[in-house]
């Protein structure tokens, strides 16, 4: 099971990744089924009691740059 500092560690790398990924994107749908991969890799050996944080840090981490986790601009 992860720790609390490596589950922050994996969500500080994804938002690292976040600005050149989004600038590079050919088409945007292609960017959700790319993120969400990233996203249950982190997930699946974290803690149950960090889930809810790493789901608000996504949350935030996506408003950033405009973007909603349902997908949607």
């Amino acid at each position: 099971m992860k720790t609390r500092a490596q589950l922050d560690a994996g969500l500080e790398r994804l938002a690292q990744m976040l600005p050149p990924w989004l600038e590079s994107l050919r088409h945007p749908a292609q960017f959700w089924p790319q993120f969400r991969a990233l996203v249950e890799e982190l997930m699946v050996d974290a803690d149950p009691a960090d889930r809810a944080y790493a789901e608000r840090r996504i949350k935030e981490m996506l408003a950033r740059h405009g973007l909603r986790p349902d997908g949607s601009p």
